[in-house]
């Protein structure tokens, strides 16, 4: 306990005036050890200067100081204290209650520290300074007024502060002792109307004490009880008038805060955000219904208006940033300098772009990339044939694979637009080193994954020359460990062009006699005419179940090494690994390994690039898959197409490979009842009318 020396007048928000006389409680630690961290009598908090206040006889920090007699443990000073915080926490209740139930933070941190105080010094004082346990009250029917000495001594035993005090009877019951006289204190206007509501408050306890309960209980812990009750429901009821103030996107607004405070990634920063709103509603049952209300917020859906991008901060530095880079591609000037001066302020830009999007808000940064039908897309795409610099080209293909990652739509447009014939043209120079190589073709991969209709030019250039040099590299480029990744990259790059081509039913292996098919030129496209069904006999035995413009269909039945193209598209066949599966987009092109192996099984040229053992490896997986996949899993439909096409174009009548099970496997999916199954049954069905000899079931 500490009392003021001088009078003094706050000079600052943050410092308490006081008079002579005045009492404290320092309740917290000070930076500056001239000044201390105090709540006085009107439950006001704020700073004092520490040569003004000198410590109260007997106290220190609101601790009972250990006294040499211990006779005097059991005198007033111990029951001041206690005094003390309880009205401190009545004045930050009205004080609060006069502002609407508004709580300052400095005041939630006083009651807190308060609470601690009062325990603290509960469990700490010598059981003999404990309030005594009082007897049964009076009867109902007696009125404030008519209680004797006894009552008024069984009442709380803490005297609210600006009051006189009641006589104190002690546990022995034989001395009186009475707190310091009224005229310690020096009561302002508002002191008074504070000591006004007090006094009202303990004739209400006086009532509810006379008609309680016969059973003597320890009155400083129903007190605190009650004043823990008062606080929370004065809490909920302030939580509740601030659910309608909360904005509707505030927490996007405490996410931004994390984000530019921390400098950590958007995601990373809702996750801090969620985390301690819930470990806030968990500790806080109070707090849950606010904690909960900002959780539930939408503010992270930016899609719903074409300007939300600009209250973000990742959407305005996205947006500069692809500014400057424009200034940088529209300048011819410096672009033409030899000593290429702006090669630093380039790499600047592109490396804090390619940082933003991979660390920003992603519904933003979608936002701002489809501004003007997908402007900034663009211009990336032309700076990119303007760029010669490997380094900020290197740059720009990192960028562009983020922007890859983040939306379906992007690579839709990318696909488009001039881009995959930029990175074709480089994949055809083969004076660039392996780095640049590894680079290009990854990016054109992503490009190309999801399977998007390419504009018809873009075959000009990517024909059957690139498919050879994609080709001729897998079979080369395994042999090297230094080099096996970028084998990879064409593989993936050679089933990813794959998905532009479809692949025709078995049952088109032997087309109608009413129209004929010739072969034209050397893409292999194919063009229909009526005529002699003689002359084109050969030509019709090229198309059986794969579309006859597929080049590449084309080019591996005419190679003659496929080695490592074969064993590692069985390799990925049995893993049921798709390298094409990058990302995590919406619609999911389909399985480009599952594909390229229904193409390759449509023609015999093509099915007879695999060996006999591979075929029967083929099978052993086909049967597994059926007996496992369900009637509603839309592989098992591939699965059977590829089986047909094994028995049809493949050696499997000649082998005959686990003929049994995979009879079996058939037989049991003719037998189910799902109406998802119809469309698999009549592939069984189909099969058996053409091969009855083997589907004896």
């Amino acid at each position: 306990m500490l009392r003021s020396l001088y009078a003094y007048k706050g000079t600052h928000a943050r410092t308490l005036g006081f008079q002579v006389g005045d009492k404290f409680m320092e309740i917290g630690p000070s930076r500056d050890p001239n000044w201390l961290h105090v709540i006085n009598e009107r439950g006001s908090v704020g700073y004092v200067p520490k040569n003004y206040i000198s410590a109260d006889e007997g106290y220190v920090r609101g601790q009972p100081c250990q006294q040499e007699d211990p006779a005097q443990e059991s005198e007033a000073p111990p029951i001041d204290i206690l005094e003390f915080i309880d009205g401190c926490i009545e004045a930050i209740h009205l004080n609060a209650s006069e502002r609407g139930g508004n709580y300052t933070r400095g005041e939630h941190d006083a009651l807190h520290k308060l609470v601690e105080l009062r325990q603290d010094w509960y469990s700490k004082c010598p059981p003999s300074s404990h309030p005594t346990k009082r007897p049964a009250p009076p009867p109902p029917q007696r009125t404030t007024s008519q209680l004797s000495v006894d009552s008024v001594g069984s009442l709380p035993s803490p005297c609210l502060p600006g009051t006189p005090r009641s006589p104190s009877i002690s546990a022995s019951g034989s001395s009186i002792s009475l707190g310091p006289p009224p005229k310690e204190a020096t009561p302002t206007e508002s002191s008074a109307e504070t000591t006004t509501s007090f006094m009202a408050r303990g004739e209400s306890l006086v009532r509810d004490e006379s008609s309680g309960s016969s059973e003597g209980h320890d009155t400083s812990i129903g007190y605190e009880s009650e004043m823990r009750s008062d606080v929370d429901s004065v809490v909920q009821t302030s939580i509740k008038s601030l659910l309608s103030q909360v904005p509707k996107e505030y927490l996007r607004t405490l996410v931004e805060e994390v984000r530019s405070s921390t400098s950590i990634s958007y995601t990373t920063s809702h996750q801090v955000v969620e985390v301690v709103l819930n470990s806030l509603a968990t500790a806080l049952p109070v707090l849950q219904p606010l904690c909960l209300h900002i959780l539930s917020s939408k503010g992270d859906q930016v899609d719903g208006g074409a300007d939300k991008w600009q209250q973000s901060s990742d959407g305005r530095r996205l947006v500069e940033l692809l500014e400057k880079l424009r200034e940088c591609k529209d300048d011819e000037q410096q672009r033409s300098w030899a000593l290429h001066e702006d090669e630093h302020t380039i790499t600047t830009h592109l490396s804090d772009l390619l940082d933003l999007l991979n660390t920003g808000d992603l519904m933003v940064c979608r936002s701002v990339l489809s501004l003007d039908d997908f402007r900034p897309l663009l211009t990336l795409v032309q700076y990119y044939q303007m760029e010669t610099r490997w380094p900020l080209r290197k740059l720009l293909l990192q960028v562009f694979g983020a922007v890859c990652q983040m939306s379906a739509a992007n690579i839709s447009y990318l696909s488009a637009s001039v881009f995959p014939v930029e990175l074709t043209r480089e994949l055809l120079d083969s004076t660039y080193d392996q780095e640049r190589l590894r680079y290009t073709s990854l990016v054109l991969g992503m490009v190309l994954c999801m399977g998007d209709t390419l504009p018809y030019p873009h075959f000009c250039v990517m024909n059957e020359n690139f498919m050879n040099v994609l080709l001729d590299g897998i079979e080369q480029y395994h042999e090297d460990p230094d080099t096996e990744q970028l084998a990879e990259l064409y593989l993936a790059i050679v089933l990813a062009f794959n998905l532009q081509y479809t692949t025709l039913p078995p049952s088109a292996v032997n087309p109608p006699k009413s129209c004929e098919t010739t072969e034209e030129g050397e893409g292999g496209v194919k063009s229909q005419a009526n005529g002699d069904l003689e002359e084109n006999k050969d030509a019709t035995k090229t198309a059986m179940g794969a579309d006859s413009e597929n080049i590449i269909i084309k080019l591996l039945s005419k190679r003659e090494n496929t080695k490592y193209f074969t064993e590692k598209l069985l390799l990925l066949f049995n893993r049921e690994e798709d390298p094409l599966a990058m990302f995590d987009h919406e619609p999911r092109p389909p399985h480009s390994v599952l594909k390229m192996m229904r193409d390759m099984y449509s023609t015999r040229a093509t099915a007879s690039i695999f060996y006999t053992n591979d075929e029967c490896v083929l099978c052993d997986i086909i049967i597994r898959q059926l007996s496992d996949l369900p009637a509603d899993d839309k592989r098992r439909n591939e699965y059977l197409h590829l089986m047909e096409g094994v028995i049809v174009a493949g050696r499997w009548t000649e082998h005959q490979h686990r003929r049994k099970e995979l009879c079996s496997s058939c037989a049991n999916i003719l037998a189910e009842e799902e109406p998802a199954a119809v469309d698999d049954q009549k592939i069984i069905s189909s099969l058996m009318e053409s091969q009855p000899y083997f589907f004896h079931v």
